[in-house]
Formats: C-alpha cells, structure tokens, sequence
C-alpha cells in the first residue's frame, strides 16, 4: 500500500510537470492500479484537499525511517487522478492482469531473458495457473525467496494464452504478500463463512 501510495503521488507529480500520464503506468509495477485511482479520487474531488497517514507500529523491528507516512493531496488532483482512472481502465481491458498466487516450477533463468516461473493463483478465479516472463532480472531473485519461504506473490503483467498455457508477458512482481499457510486460511474461512439464510451463489446456480 505505501509504495503503490508513493508512486501515485511520483505519478501526480509527474503529469504536473510535463502534461503526461506515463507514471501511472510506471506505476502499476508498484501497486497503482485502477482501484488506487478511484479510492483516492473519492477523498480529494469537491474538496480543499486530503491526506493518507498511516502509522507504523514502532514495537514491532522493520526499520522505518519515520514512523509515519503521510501523502497528501489536493483538490485539483481529482482531475489527473481521473484520466488516470480511464487509462488504467483501459489498460486492464487490453489484457493486464495482475493475480496473487504460489511460486512454482521454478526455473532457471535463460542465458538472453531476466526468467520465467510459474505462479498457481490462490486467491480464486481464472486462470488457475500461469507462466510469468518478468521483465526486470533482479526480480528473478524475489521469486526464489518467494518459493523458498513458501511466501505468496502479487504479479502483474500483460496476459496472453498460448494453447493450454496462460503467460504474463512484460511481468513485475508487485510485493510479496505474506506467508501462504495464512493466506490460504483467511481465504478459506472467508469461504466458507455464509451465515444462516444466505446462500452461496453456487447454491442458486
């Protein structure tokens, strides 16, 4: 959340000074997509101005230089943050996806590419699986941690389908999400959580 904050307010700052949108699609290797756009469109259209703080729990060793973040933003940004909006629209129409999964079939990296490996989406939703062509070298080593550590991965890339296989072309991975035991739980408790009257919505298929 706090690096795709950043890189809203790099990007804001950045069409400000030369009339162009390229840093939001910069971006969207940090997490700025366009849920980030609208969220913070809400908070700053008909008003003077508003601000994101977030709080870090200094009890806990991470080594924040600060212990708070602050972005703030003003009235007039609702109007960039709105183009902004329709492009990465736009953008995920033409095919970009970007899905939460476990690294798997790791491989190793080709002598002329910065890797491939496979990810198997957990969080639900299609495709199950999909093959990642990253675009930067250096995160090669963040999908071997990744698998390593038995940790879940949030990549984000332009999707196509070669036969039987999904890949992600031109990919990045966006963070590491968190360990994949606790993520699976919280996913399955969120499941299976339908409280009494309600049905599923494969019950009333």
């Amino acid at each position: 959340m706090v690096k795709a904050l950043s890189a809203t307010v790099e990007a804001i700052d950045h069409y400000r000074s030369s009339g162009s949108l390229t840093g939001f699609d910069v971006g969207v290797r940090e997490g700025v997509s366009y849920e980030m756009a609208t969220a913070i469109l809400g908070i700053t259209e008909h008003s003077d101005g508003s601000d994101i703080t977030i709080e870090w729990d200094t009890s806990v060793p991470g080594g924040f230089e600060e212990p708070v973040s602050r972005y703030e933003f003003s009235g007039g940004d609702a109007l960039i943050l709105e183009k902004a909006a329709h492009r990465l629209a736009a953008a995920e129409d033409s095919g970009f996806m970007t899905l939460t999964g476990r690294v798997h079939l790791l491989a190793r990296k080709e002598a002329d590419g910065p890797g491939v490996f496979g990810v198997e989406n957990v969080m639900g939703g299609q495709p199950r699986k999909v093959r990642v062509r990253l675009a930067d070298e250096d995160q090669y080593h963040e999908a071997i941690h990744a698998y390593e550590e038995n940790l879940a991965v949030q990549v984000h890339g332009r999707l196509e389908r070669e036969g039987n296989l999904h890949w992600l072309y031109d990919a990045s991975v966006v963070r590491t999400v968190g360990h994949l035991d606790a993520l699976l739980h919280v996913e399955t408790t969120e499941r299976t959580q339908i409280t009494r009257g309600q049905l599923s919505i494969d019950d009333t298929e």
